[in-house]
């Protein structure tokens, strides 16, 4: 696990920005009070003192920002509401700090007991860091204003997963694995249950998934313990406990391979659940039953169940369509 923090690079920055603003303050003070006196060159000499504390002065300040900003980010990590925020878009500004980019994220952000909503969050990313920047990662949400929100790049990474199928986001934090909300825990599988007919494991959709390749959707499952889980085993909790919702396809993609009677896609949602924002999911694996593979086609409404605390654990409700 890293020990990198949302704050560090900026801290460091603000520091060696205060230290060459006081450098370049104390050498116009020099030029001003020094210089000045130069025949036929005190007039350059104070400008150049004037340019140099103007710099001095400018460098101070934004290392101070970046202090007080590294500063919030630290007590958000430390007091602030545990979370996930769930990648939707990823674009580099063009600033670097010591050659780490940072980049805008479009986060899909869920807190336990609060309705899920979007926020955008700047973040400069060590460049060995950026292949966390996929899928679903631990967040911390400042209590008086959502909108302030710290990736904990220090807390273990959460397992993705698929949009539909009954999986989702994976189960790690508000998942329905071990540790998952109260509504209820997975049990052991039971294999050659009802519903599809079929018993495909999260394993085997991983495998398929991976020989036709990912086309950028999250991982199946987050620990190596769940592969052995079964689809339908997801889908009777969902039925159980998750909320009545639609999803609209918004991208569909047809991985060409079938694992059990079921056709596995890629896909983007729109899920709108009654008393709460509309949200957009990443791109997720789909396991679609083939009497039901004429029914999925971008922009098409589907009736859809959702866990409570996760909005990653979608399914279709397959018997209603």
């Amino acid at each position: 696990m890293t020990t990198y923090r949302s704050s560090a690079l900026g801290r460091r920055a603000g520091r060696i920005l205060i230290l060459m603003g006081l450098f370049e303050l104390v050498l116009g003070a020099g030029f001003w009070l020094f210089l000045a006196a130069v025949p036929a060159a005190g007039e350059g000499m104070i400008i150049t003192g004037l340019i140099l504390g103007l710099v001095g002065l400018g460098m101070v300040v934004a290392g101070f920002v970046l202090f007080v900003g590294a500063g919030r980010r630290d007590r958000i990590s430390a007091t602030g509401l545990p979370g996930t925020g769930q990648i939707l878009s990823i674009t580099q500004t063009g600033t670097f700090v010591n050659n780490n980019p940072q980049v805008a994220l479009e986060l899909l952000v869920n807190v336990p007991g609060r309705a899920v909503y979007q926020a955008r969050v700047k973040e400069i990313v060590p460049l060995i860091m950026l292949n966390r920047l996929q899928g679903t990662l631990p967040v911390r949400v400042d209590p008086s204003d959502p909108e302030r929100v710290v990736i904990q790049w220090d807390a273990p990474a959460i397992g993705g997963g698929w949009t539909e199928g009954g999986i989702g986001g994976g189960f790690g934090p508000g998942g329905i694995g071990p540790g998952g909300p109260a509504t209820g825990v997975v049990p052991e599988p039971a294999w050659g249950g009802p519903g599809s007919g079929s018993d495909e494991t999260l394993g085997q959709v991983a495998a398929a998934l991976g020989v036709a390749g990912s086309s950028g959707a999250a991982p199946v499952f987050a620990q190596p313990e769940q592969a052995h889980y079964s689809v339908e085993q997801i889908r009777a909790w969902l039925r159980a406990n998750g909320l009545a919702a639609e999803a609209t396809i918004e991208r569909l993609e047809d991985s060409g391979q079938t694992v059990g009677d079921e056709r596995l896609f890629t896909m983007d949602t729109t899920v709108r659940v009654p008393g709460r924002a509309p949200f957009r999911t990443g791109p997720s694996a789909a396991m679609v039953p083939l009497e039901k593979v004429g029914r999925v086609a971008v922009g098409v409404t589907l009736p859809a169940r959702v866990a409570p605390d996760n909005p990653n654990m979608l399914m279709f409700e397959w018997d209603r369509i």
